[in-house]
């Protein structure tokens, strides 16, 4: 057996050793994986195919970013006329998209194909490709369609919605038309399907037959029943939007000067706006803001105009004057209380509601001070100022009543109980009758207002959260604003909707102007002030 010396076992290891890390060393640099080059070619279109009279396959050689292959805009196909694309669906693998087009013909189609992205974001390059037409209509059902508005023995005023509902089991609805005497009145290719029909070129109690129809993309057109509606007898305020005047913040309460020349109404500020408020100036005759005041004492939604020479507002804890003919404020005083509701009486007094007071104030013109205050049984907002039998109404949210007062003796005369929450409360030209909006009940008070009695309480289809009201110089008709952004014209001497038609965003107030016959309608969720006449 030969020896091995203690050297040559250490020399042989080391040597072993060395041999074994130079063979992982090899072997690590053999199994290292390379880089995968980046993807930057753009994508191309395989093939174009015409499926049938109504679907057309476009493949692409990768999977495409879903949110550009399914935007209709990226295809255009033509031929003697344009193939509408109006519905894209796309495979699971993502390259394979079926385009549902308008009908197509037996003729050869080019389709022009751009935009599309690969995952990589690599954009194809514009491609244009022949495919032929089907022609051959696989769908003969024809769509279903309902009208949903109006209904059998509505009566039409002016301008009315006429809506529809419907649907297709195949290719969808490419039109609905509608119809009014047989004639055709409009036509709407979006869902909802609707149309804003006029009216008023029809003959006044006359009855009107509609119907509509729907036609989906294999050229399949669906009936609806036909429909008889009620021509009612127009008001002689027409209704067209004569101007729209855009406010710089959320407009409230407005009010106008003797004369008619001059509307001011109050505007507040919203959450993402410096907090200033304003008092604004419209002229009436040519539909410009004239005059902004701002203000920093607190929000204003309440406004009295007196003659044409002022305005008196609450801000905060606090009312205000504004003299029209020097346009400036020259008085502020802080009374507390959180004041709502302020009017001037014939002389020299004016009254405010003080909301956590529960009481009226009521501060001289003359001496410039507080000279008395009325308690009420409830929170006041809203005042009005009755002329002829010398009385104020005052509205008590919280009790669901309005509290007269006479102004002789600054006595209250008695409560009238409500049905619901009192928001505003106007006289008829004659003060022989008060109207009272009541919020929570979707109603409007009439009141007898020379013996201070409730006749009734009326509501009407569609008149949610009633709010502001107006009243024609004549006395005949009632103007009244609703949550459901819509205007409501009321015959007073039966207390029928003659006319309705939606207008804005949260109709708040309205105004009437003799001197042009013109209403302002103020909208709070658009920040818009209406102009409607004649």
């Amino acid at each position: 057996m030969r020896n091995i010396t203690p050297k040559r076992i250490k020399l042989c290891t080391i040597t072993n050793l060395s041999l074994l890390l130079l063979s992982i060393f090899l072997l690590s640099g053999c199994s290292k994986k390379k880089p995968i080059a980046p993807d930057t070619s753009s994508p191309l279109v395989k093939n174009v195919i015409s499926f049938d009279t109504t679907r057309v396959l476009v493949s692409f050689n990768e999977a495409v970013n879903p949110e550009c292959a399914l935007d209709t805009m990226n295809y255009l196909i033509t031929s003697y006329e344009t193939l509408d694309v109006h519905h894209i669906e796309i495979d699971p693998m993502k390259m394979n998209c079926i385009l549902m087009t308008t009908e197509q013909e037996s003729t050869i189609y080019k389709i022009n194909i751009k935009n599309i992205e690969d995952m990589s974001g690599n954009i194809i390059k514009d491609t244009s490709c022949a495919f032929y037409g089907i022609g051959w209509p696989l769908d003969s059902i024809p769509p279903n369609v309902r009208i949903l508005e109006p209904l059998a023995g509505d009566t039409l005023y002016g301008f009315e919605y006429f809506s529809v509902i419907a649907s297709d089991n195949e290719t969808g609805i490419k039109r609905a038309s509608f119809f009014v005497n047989d004639s055709l009145v409009g036509t709407d290719e979006d869902f909802p399907y609707y149309y804003i029909i006029d009216v008023r070129g029809l003959q006044e109690g006359s009855i009107s037959s509609i119907y509509a129809t729907a036609e989906d993309y294999g050229r399949n057109i669906g009936y609806s029943e036909s429909t008889d509606v009620f021509i009612g007898y127009h008001p002689p305020f027409p209704y067209v939007v004569i101007d729209t005047i855009y406010t710089d913040k959320v407009p409230f309460r407005a009010d106008k000067t003797e004369d008619g020349t001059k509307i001011f109404f109050v505007q507040v500020h919203d959450w993402n706006q410096p907090p200033i408020d304003d008092l604004v100036m419209l002229n009436t005759e040519t539909n410009i803001i004239e005059k902004t005041v701002y203000f920093h004492t607190g929000a204003s939604y309440f406004l009295d105009v007196f003659g044409n020479s002022w305005v008196y507002f609450t801000t905060g804890n606090s009312f205000s004057i504004y003299d029209i003919l020097l346009e400036e404020v020259v008085k502020t005083v802080d009374i507390g209380g959180l004041p709502q509701g302020v009017v001037r009486s014939n002389n020299d007094k004016l009254y405010i509601a003080r909301k956590t007071k529960q009481d009226v104030l009521l501060y001289s013109l003359q001496t410039n001070s507080i000279v008395d205050s009325i308690p009420v049984p409830g929170n006041p907002t809203a005042l009005a100022f009755d002329k002829i039998h010398n009385e104020i109404y005052v509205c008590l949210g919280t009790e669901n009543s309005v509290t007269v007062i006479d102004m002789e003796g600054d006595t209250i005369v008695t409560n009238i109980s409500l049905s619901g929450n009192p928001f505003e409360v106007i006289f008829s030209p004659d003060c022989e009758r008060a109207y009272v909006s009541e919020m929570d009940n979707n109603s409007i008070a009439v009141i007898d207002a020379s013996n201070n009695t409730l006749l009734d309480e009326l509501s009407w289809n569609g008149l949610a959260v009633p709010k502001g009201m107006a009243i024609t110089a004549d006395g005949e008709h009632l103007y009244a604003t609703g949550a459901s952004d819509k205007v409501f014209v009321i015959n007073t001497f039966d207390y029928s909707v003659e006319w309705s038609f939606g207008l804005g965003s949260l109709p708040w107030s309205i105004v009437y102007i003799p001197l042009y016959d013109r209403m302002y309608v103020v909208c709070t969720g658009n920040w818009a002030i209406y102009c409607i006449g004649g």
